[in-house]
């Protein structure tokens, strides 16, 4: 019986790590109330050889309520963001480009082994291998790596080693956001990037200085400070990296980022192009539209070692709520990427028509980070008590946070307003309140008459005029019953 009330008990602490309500910040007051929320745009650029980093203020009380912190970046030709991790877990939209990204489990195998009969290496450049006889050169052993193009969402378990590449001539373009309140972050909520090469400004840094958030000791704070720029590997000493490595101090001043260039950056510019070892098919499968949504099954039982860590969510993919006069929405959860459960995260892709309307809802169980991809749209944000907290243009570029059971609606300004909304919760759920099966179509009659002081007919026509369930085409090419 003990054994049966310590396993409920567990239970239940499970299901409030699931929920969005910040647990860990309720001592800070007023965290969730708002007279009016803002739409965002970046405030800090962070340049590299090979492409830029954008982020917003993570102490912003928006994303504060979320418990997130969002991030954009763009890799240009032949560039590589150099591997980092994070203290929480992330999600990533590709909203531009294809190309590679690796993801190292701790305790994985590595998978990929040369020479793999029928694998294909691309422009490996002789510079590894200079004076070694081909044949004599060494194997490479390494974790999985994935292809990913426009559309894919990637998930990003805290504390793995993170990096990506861009093989093509088009930019990669990609939004990030960190789910800082998550159980998983057992620091406090600033979002941190353990950078593991390279020598480079850290992403969210200067907003921490900008705060004034102590450290428990003083003398912490200072040595953060002074280690400004520097990687893991930086703080060790040259001994004990020599030590831990097995290799001469040359090696190890490289691996420390003293030999950096000042604009090398976080993202830096492979020359000749990167030499990967991948699967001929991989490649032939981003080149198809629709292919390629989740990673290629390699017939192992999956374990956190081969899972899946992608879908494709863009608007190649077949949509979960489409109305070809109104526009498509496609969400990913953990029914579909079974990892995003150990994330607390799922995410939602959208496209709406010129004026046509996503119809005023809610979202049931997670705080939403709105992000405008393209184009732009007039969206409300409705409160607890009645009042509109936001009435304004949501613009490409902006973000907005909708915190839980905040009551939203959009129409589109554009020809067609594309966005992405990190979600935190795996199994986010969204309740309609017009349109059909909402909450008002499935009020009896005499319910809604009498809740709203209408004639029946009146309540009728609240009821069911609007037969579309989440998107409504622009009144103009919608005949609108009306009853004299």
């Amino acid at each position: 019986m003990a054994k049966l009330l310590a396993l409920s008990v567990c239970f239940c602490f499970l299901v409030l790590g699931a929920s969005s309500v910040t647990f860990r910040q309720q001592g800070e007051e007023n965290e969730c109330q708002f007279q009016r929320l803002n739409a965002q745009r970046p405030d800090n650029c962070i340049e590299s050889e090979g492409g830029y980093i954008e982020t917003w203020n993570p102490n912003n009380q928006e994303f504060q309520c979320a418990g997130v912190a969002l991030s954009r970046f763009v890799l240009r030709r032949n560039a590589l963001r150099r591997p980092f991790y994070s203290n929480a877990p992330q999600e990533i939209f590709i909203y531009q480009g294809s190309g590679y990204f690796g993801l190292i489990f701790p305790g994985c195998p590595g998978t990929f082994e040369e020479p793999i009969q029928g694998s294909e290496q691309f422009q490996r450049p002789s510079r590894h291998f200079q004076g070694q006889d081909q044949s004599q050169r060494p194997l490479d052993t390494h974790q999985k790596v994935h292809g990913f193009r426009e559309g894919d969402l990637i998930a990003v378990p805290h504390g793995v080693a993170f990096w990506i590449y861009n093989d093509q001539d088009t930019d990669v373009v990609a939004i990030s956001v960190l789910h800082t309140n998550s159980l998983h972050n057992q620091l406090d909520q600033f979002p941190r990037r353990f950078n593991l090469a390279g020598k480079q400004e850290q992403e969210f840094l200067r907003y921490q200085q900008r705060s004034g958030r102590q450290s428990p000791k003083g003398e912490e704070q200072e040595q953060e400070q002074e280690n400004e720029g520097g990687n893991v590997f930086s703080g060790f000493s040259t001994e004990f990296l020599s030590h831990g490595f097995q290799v001469n101090e040359d090696i190890v001043r490289n691996l420390r980022g003293e030999n950096e260039r000042e604009d090398q950056g976080a993202i830096v510019t492979v020359k000749g192009g990167l030499s990967i070892l991948v699967p001929p098919e991989w490649r032939q499968s981003y080149q198809q539209p629709g292919r390629g949504d989740k990673d290629f099954n390699n017939g192992i039982e999956e374990t956190i070692c081969t899972a899946t860590v992608k879908m494709n969510i863009g608007k190649s993919t077949s949509a979960d709520i489409y109305n070809p006069q109104a526009g498509s929405v496609r969400t990913v959860n953990e029914l579909d990427l079974p990892i995003l459960n150990r994330l607390g995260l799922s995410a939602e892709y959208g496209s709406i028509h010129r004026d046509a309307m996503f119809v005023p809802h809610y979202n049931m169980n997670a705080n939403s980070m709105i992000y405008a991809l393209h184009g732009g749209a007039h969206v409300q944000v409705v409160d607890c008590n009645g009042n509109r907290v936001f009435d304004e243009e949501l613009q490409e570029g902006q973000s907005l946070v909708v915190p839980q059971n905040f009551a939203v609606a959009a129409k589109s300004q554009s020809e067609h307003f594309l966005y992405v909304a990190f979600k935190t919760n795996s199994r986010a759920s969204i309740s309609n309140l017009a349109g059909k099966n909402s909450y008002m179509w499935n009020l009896p009659e005499d319910v809604v008459a009498n809740s709203y002081g209408l004639q029946y007919e009146q309540a009728r026509q609240l009821k069911n005029n609007n037969p579309f369930t989440f998107l409504v085409p622009p009144q103009d090419s919608q005949m609108i019953r009306t009853v004299a």
